[in-house]
Formats: C-alpha cells, sequence, structure tokens
C-alpha cells in the first residue's frame, strides 16, 4: 500500500465484476441459468453435492432450521461470539438460542462449552467459523452424532478455508455462506446454503422459488457501491479519499465505514417480510462466478499476509495474537489482536496510518436483545471487549504487514504496555 495509508478492508470486487456486472445488468438481469451456473459451480468448489443461492446468511439459517423441522420451543446451541442476526433469527419463530463460549484466541466455538450446553431440548448447533478460522470440527461432530443433533456450519467468513483438508461448509450437515461487498469473495450481497442431504436442498429450494425479485434499482446501486469501494480503496487513491473521511469522522466522534457497512442491532418479530422479495438475481450470480475464478489466488493473498502477521506480532508484549485449532486451515478474514487499552491502540494506529475497526461481532450471551436467553460467558465477554481488527486484505503486499507490525510495535510500546 503506498503512501503508509493501509485501509481496513478493500473490497475483492475488481475491473472485471465491473464489466460482467454492468453487462448482465443491460443483457439479462433476471436470467436464472445464471444463478443455476454459479450454485453448481460454487458446489463443486465446496465439495457438496447442492447448492441454493439466498438473499442473506440470516434468510438461509431460516430456512435451513425449517428443512432440519426444528420449531419452537426446541433449542439450538450458538457461538456466544456471533452476529446479532443469527440467534435474533432463532428467537424470531420460537427457536431458544443457547449460548456456549468460544475459545479466548480462536474466537471459536469450544467444543466443551458446546457439550455442556446440551440440554434433552436441543435439536443443532451452529459451530461458526469465524474471521476465516474453522472451528475443530471432529470433535464438534462427534458430540453431536453422540446427541443426535444436526450441525449447521456458520461460513458467512469463511469461503474456502479448510479443516484437516475439507472445506468448511462440508464437514456437517448444512452451511450458510454470505457475499456482502466485505467479504473475501463478493457477490455484492446474497448468501448461499450447502448440503449433500436431497430433502434439505429440495425443502430450501422450493422456498427460494417462492421468492420475488426486488427492485432492479437494488441491484444497480449494489454494482455502484462495489465499485466505489473499489477506487476508493485503491492504493493510489486511499489516503487522498477515504482515509481523511475517516481520520474526519474518528475525530467528530463517528466510524464512517461502520455506519456504511454496519447496521442497527434489532430483535426480530417474526420473518420479516422483505426476505420474501429479495430472490437473487443473475448479477449477483455473474460476480460470484467471476469471483469464484480467483478465490484461491485471492484468499492466497489473505493467507500469505496473516501468517507475516502471525509471525511478526508473536512475540509482541501487551497483545494476544490468534491461535488456530489443531487441523484448522484459515483464510485470515480478519486477523484480530487482543489489548486491553483498545481504543487508545486504534487512535495510535490511525496516526501511523493503519485504519483498523472492532468489527461486528457482538457478545450475544450477554446482550440486550436476548435478556431470557442470557447465559454469560467468560471469553466472548473478553473478547468484545479488547478485540481489535488489523487489515489482512489481498491488496496488500509485504510492505504492508512489515509496516502494521511496526506501527502495532510503536504503539504498544507508546501506551507503555
Amino acid at each position: 500500500m503506498y503512501f503508509g495509508r493501509i485501509p481496513r478492508f478493500s473490497p475483492s470486487f475488481s475491473p472485471a465484476e465491473a464489466f460482467v456486472s454492468a453487462r448482465t445488468l443491460l443483457r439479462k438481469p433476471a436470467d436464472p441459468e445464471v444463478v443455476a451456473d454459479f450454485e453448481r459451480t460454487f458446489a463443486r468448489f465446496i465439495g457438496a453435492k447442492h447448492a441454493v443461492m439466498t438473499p442473506s446468511a440470516r434468510y438461509a439459517f431460516y430456512l435451513i432450521l425449517r428443512a432440519l423441522g426444528i420449531e419452537a420451543g426446541d433449542e439450538v446451541v450458538v457461538p456466544a461470539l456471533t452476529y446479532f442476526a443469527i440467534p435474533s433469527m432463532a428467537a424470531a419463530v420460537g427457536i431458544r438460542p443457547v449460548f456456549a463460549d468460544v475459545g479466548l484466541r480462536t474466537h471459536v466455538l469450544d467444543p466443551a462449552a458446546f457439550e455442556a450446553a446440551i440440554t434433552p431440548k436441543t435439536k443443532a448447533v451452529v459451530p461458526t467459523h469465524l474471521y476465516g478460522t474453522p472451528c475443530d470440527m471432529e470433535p464438534i461432530v462427534a458430540i453431536a452424532r453422540k446427541h443426535g443433533l444436526k450441525v449447521i456450519e456458520d461460513c458467512a467468513q469463511s469461503t474456502g478455508a479448510r479443516y484437516k483438508g475439507v472445506r468448511a461448509g462440508n464437514l456437517g450437515d448444512v452451511s450458510y455462506y454470505t457475499f456482502g461487498l466485505t467479504k473475501n469473495i463478493t457477490t455484492l450481497s446474497g448468501a448461499m446454503i450447502t448440503t449433500n442431504d436431497d430433502a434439505v436442498a429440495a425443502h430450501v429450494r422450493a422456498a427460494m422459488e417462492a421468492t420475488t425479485y426486488g427492485p432492479m434499482e437494488r441491484a444497480a446501486k449494489e454494482a455502484m457501491t462495489g465499485l466505489a469501494m473499489m477506487f476508493a480503496t485503491h492504493p493510489y487513491l486511499y489516503p487522498w479519499t477515504l482515509h481523511p473521511a475517516i481520520v474526519l469522522g474518528n475525530k467528530l466522534g463517528s466510524d464512517p465505514l461502520h455506519e456504511r457497512f454496519g447496521e442497527a442491532e434489532v430483535r426480530y418479530d417474526g420473518v420479516p417480510t422483505s426476505f420474501q422479495k429479495a430472490r437473487p438475481r443473475a448479477v449477483q450470480a455473474a460476480v460470484g462466478l467471476k469471483q469464484l475464478e480467483r478465490i484461491e489466488a485471492l484468499n492466497g493473498a489473505r493467507i500469505r499476509n496473516g501468517r507475516a502477521l502471525d509471525d511478526a506480532l508473536a512475540n509482541v508484549a501487551g497483545i494476544l495474537t490468534p491461535e488456530y485449532p489443531a487441523g484448522a486451515e484459515p483464510i485470515y478474514m480478519s486477523f484480530v489482536i487482543h489489548h486491553p487499552r483498545r481504543a487508545e491502540l486504534m487512535a495510535a494506529l490511525r496516526r501511523r496510518g493503519v485504519d483498523t475497526t472492532v468489527g461486528y461481532m457482538s457478545d450475544c450471551s450477554d446482550h440486550v436483545l436476548f435478556p431470557e436467553h442470557r447465559r454469560p460467558q467468560p471469553n466472548a465477554a473478553v473478547i468484545v471487549r479488547d478485540q481489535l481488527h488489523l487489515p489482512v486484505h489481498p491488496r496488500m503486499d509485504d510492505r504492508d504487514t512489515r509496516h502494521i507490525a511496526e506501527a502495532v510495535r510503536q504503539a504498544v510500546r507508546e501506551l507503555g504496555t
């Protein structure tokens, strides 16, 4: 990254995707065969028998719950550290989310905590491959099978990651992914379900065929947003466009990127009707097909950058760096460190040109949205308080990882910890 200014993320959206999205919008915006082609190609990539595209991960989760026959009054074990929308969607249809703790440095579901959370009402577990790190799936699946539970993999941040040589998403019963602009591959919006279960796939596909398309303007707006962010985070342009806006926003007590791509945390009152008007369009699938052509290169760059940060920051006193379950092959969707004076560290890194974020995950085990499901988990609480996401995206190079590592070392020394 030039000029010593490094954005927290840079979308994988490129001129090739911009061209194909414009062409598809003009020529065949609602061609179902393009969507079907993306589904088949994605299933082959994961190694699964079926793939069905959906408008969002939260709606995918809802469809999976229904396909598995999980009903009101049943329980689903969910990691305490997760995105609010997943337990909110379960609670909206009367299913109780039971929160289990995560590893302090792995950030993913702790198998022992999962087993301790099982009750006679438990029907499934949702191991979330958070930050691109696969869960320790061998014991999780073994525990689930022992208790007759379904395994629903949350792969929203881990498309392409492996566990003991097998793709995340092909380790349980059914999985879901999401392809927003900030993810390691993007379709601008939209998600996917994969499974080897014919009945589950048929149920989900029938539900999706009952949905309708949303406004065409939304698809065009998403493509324009992707194009804008591609340019705004370009190494030559970021120091003079987005970076000054972020610095000014921080001085005024706001985070422009978080406000643009985040959302208000709310408790769903039933399944939002908007989900029924968001059938995936050909433009999303066409972008997804182009992304799959280079996903190994995109993930490879993340892995290179993440491993460089692993090595460079491993012995820095005052911070905790990530750990990974045995057999996990992470794709480094995020690189998360912990520091007890996080806000001050963020400011010190910003002065050195490194943009960071606290991320979007919550400790849902002690969240105001779920008071009746409150089950505080100590590791999740510490992570949410101390975590800080460093840049690790594919547009970075070796100079950038060295700059980030040195900035962290200097900032930690400056803070005296």
